[in-house]
């Protein structure tokens, strides 16, 4: 019998639900396999847990349960009732102030980007205008950053070292 059909078999053995045969084979298979021992052990542990904790009657509150309850229920009444108008104003205005919100911020959104577009100066080529390079000389020989592009020395500097820059 294998170690696999053995998990399946336990707990029916523990109840006494297995054929004599089957059940002979289960009692020889747990009697050489450790493990299969602690499970049965375990099952058996947990049958006689349950089977004692089953009660002749219900659970029953405490005296006096039922009127705690109400009392609690009450005060808790009293102290929403002075919440409940602002909970009710709060409710209604929410909504009204998210659209206030989104209102304003597309109108801010337009104005700004109409206002940006009316002040954007002319596009120049930052490396030519502050380089001034001669007419032969090709822009695409080099390609610098705004920060460079403003220290003239520089940029001279490093196209002589490159040799980009024809010597004059």
């Amino acid at each position: 019998m294998s170690h696999a059909n053995m998990k399946g078999w336990l707990e029916e053995y523990a109840d006494n639900r297995l054929s004599s045969e089957l059940a002979q084979n289960v009692q020889q298979h747990v009697a050489l396999c450790r493990n299969c021992q602690e499970t049965l052990r375990a099952i058996r542990l947990t049958a006689n847990l349950l089977r004692a904790s089953k009660l002749d009657e219900g659970p029953v509150p405490a005296v006096g349960f039922a009127r705690s309850v109400s009392l609690a229920i009450e005060r808790q009444r009293e102290s929403n009732f002075l919440w409940a108008p602002l909970r009710l104003m709060a409710i209604r205005t929410v909504p009204v102030m998210a659209f206030m919100a989104a209102a304003l911020g597309a109108f801010a959104y337009f104005e700004i980007s109409s206002s940006l577009s009316a002040q954007q100066p002319a596009e120049e080529p930052l490396l030519e205008t502050s380089l001034e390079l001669p007419s032969g000389w090709g822009t695409e020989a080099a390609v610098f950053s705004e920060q460079i592009s403003q220290d003239k020395e520089r940029v001279v500097s490093t196209l002589l070292e490159e040799g980009s820059l024809p010597q004059e």
